[in-house]
C-alpha cells in the first residue's frame, strides 16, 4: 500500500479539492490531528469507520487500486502507522504537523480541530 500512496503535500491539495463533499479534515493539520486521535484513542476503530468520514469516500473505494480515492486512502494509512510506531516506540519524537502563522508562530487550532 505504501507504493500506492500519495504525498502527503498531495493529499491535503486534494482534501482542499473535495472541501465540497464535506471530509472531516479539510487540511494537513486537521488530518494529523485526526489521525493522532484514532491512533491515541481509547479504542480499535475499523478502518472503514474513521477513513471514510475523514476523506468523504465511499467504503468501496477501499476495493479499487489505481485510483486517486485509494492513493488518498494508503496515504492515510500509511500516516496512521507513521503515528502509530511513533508513540510506540519512540514519542518523544512525535511532532504534529502545525500550521505557521504569517509573522512568526504556529497556528495549532487545526491541528485541534481534527484531534
Amino acid at each position: 500500500m505504501a507504493t500506492a500512496a500519495m504525498p502527503l503535500e498531495e493529499l491535503e491539495r486534494w482534501l482542499q479539492a473535495r472541501v465540497d463533499q464535506h471530509p472531516a479534515a479539510t487540511n494537513l493539520p486537521m488530518l494529523d490531528g485526526y489521525v493522532a486521535a484514532i491512533v491515541a484513542g481509547p479504542v480499535s476503530m475499523s478502518p472503514l469507520d474513521w477513513i471514510c468520514p475523514l476523506l468523504a469516500i465511499d467504503a468501496d473505494a477501499f476495493n479499487h487500486g489505481g485510483t486517486a480515492e485509494f492513493a488518498a486512502i494508503s496515504a492515510v494509512v500509511q500516516h496512521h502507522n507513521d503515528i502509530s510506531n511513533t508513540l510506540s516506540m519512540a514519542p518523544q519524537l512525535f511532532k504534529p504537523i502545525f500550521r505557521s502563522k504569517p509573522g512568526s508562530g504556529v497556528d495549532v487550532r487545526p491541528w485541534c480541530h481534527g484531534f
